[in-house]
Formats: structure tokens, sequence, C-alpha cells
């Protein structure tokens, strides 16, 4: 993807072509650095002896601005015994620093929704160049395949537009507190392809209309 793709300039702001590169070589070498973070520790493979596993989010959609990994593992009924027995490899990497452990299935499941019974891991991961990767992993226990709707729906609705759009908003937003606290990427995929959000500024207005906080608040 080359910047002449990208000549918009929207509102009060303008996207210049040397920010339009960098976003974009910058998307594409974290892009790459996934796949070789995976192949490392052979997630897939490992994974796929607990269910069917599907890499989703930024890492496959093209749209990451920071190093994020989302994997979703459909493993319907799956004891909690064998998740740890799948998870014990990562446990012992000698690279991984932490890891998280959220039990959200039967009296802990937060919606007592079937949709929504799982076992989630964040797993932290410093790579040999010295940079951390978040590896999200979520073992969804409803029978059948675990659906992704915002992920497919995103899919099939990005344009070399609204891709950059979208890389430029969460850009100016990842490293805010309030980012994947009061304020999602999923806030950001709404926006731009459903309400034709395309600047930083634009999406702060969206926000306060929804009464979520700005960059600014």
């Amino acid at each position: 993807m080359s910047e002449e793709h990208y000549p918009f300039i929207v509102d009060e702001e303008a996207l210049q072509p040397e920010r339009v590169t960098q976003l974009v070589q910058r998307q594409q070498e974290l892009q790459d650095e996934s796949q070789r973070v995976l192949e490392e520790l052979n997630l897939l493979t490992l994974l796929s002896q607990a269910g069917v596993v599907r890499q989703v989010g930024s890492s496959v959609l093209g749209l990451m601005v920071w190093r994020d990994i989302d994997l979703a593992v459909s493993s319907p009924g799956l004891h909690s015994t064998r998740v740890w027995e799948t998870m014990q490899p990562l446990c012992i990497h000698p690279r991984v620093r932490r890891i998280r452990y959220l039990n959200e299935s039967g009296s802990y499941n937060p919606t007592n929704l079937p949709i929504d019974e799982r076992h989630y891991f964040g797993v932290y991961h410093d790579t040999t160049t010295g940079h951390e990767w978040k590896i999200d992993v979520s073992f969804w226990l409803m029978p059948g395949i675990h659906p992704e709707p915002v992920h497919e729906a995103v899919e099939q609705q990005l344009t070399p537009e609204t891709r950059l759009a979208i890389l430029w908003i969460k850009d100016e937003w990842y490293q805010l507190p309030t980012y994947r606290n009061e304020v999602y990427s999923t806030d950001i995929y709404d926006a731009v392809l459903q309400y034709g959000v395309r600047t930083p500024g634009e999406f702060d207005r969206y926000l306060a209309q929804r009464g979520k906080p700005s960059r600014n608040h």
C-alpha cells in the first residue's frame, strides 16, 4: 500500500504524505512481526490441540498500531484442567514475562450468556529484540465455532481510505489511559465504517456526542 492511494484532507486536519507512509509501513512491520511471534511460540499448533483456532482482530485486518495479537479457540465444554495443560508451555517459556488469567465460565460468566463462556489468558511475551507483545487467548466453551461478527463486519467493509482513517485515529488513541478502558477499537471501527468519521478531531466529537471522553477530557 503506497501513500498515493490515500490523498484526502478532511475537516481542519490534513494527513500529510509522510505520515501516511509512516502509518502504513509501521502497520506492515507489526503485522509481519506478529507472524514471527506466533511461529516462535508455535502458538497455532499448540492451541489447536484444544480446539479450532482463529486469529482475529488487527493483526489479520491490517490495522496494527501496537503489539497485540488476538486468538480465539473454539473448544466446546473444555475442562479448565485441559485449558491449563494446553497453556503450560507458555507458562514456562523463558520470555513470557507474565500471564493474566480470567475464568469467565459458569457462575463467573459476566453476562450469564452461553456465548460468553470462556477461559481468557493475557500473555505478555518479550521478543529477542526487546519488544513486548500482548497475546490475548480466549478458549470459548459454547457448542460449535465461536462467532466473530465484529471481525467479519470490519473485514467486509474495509477500504484503503477507511483502513488509513482507522490507523490514524488508533495511533492518536492507543497510548491514552482511556483506551481499552472507556474507549475501544470497536468505537473507532463503528465511527469510521458506520458514521463516516475520518480524522481524530471528528472522532473526538463523535465520542463527545456519546458521552465518552475525548483526547482532552
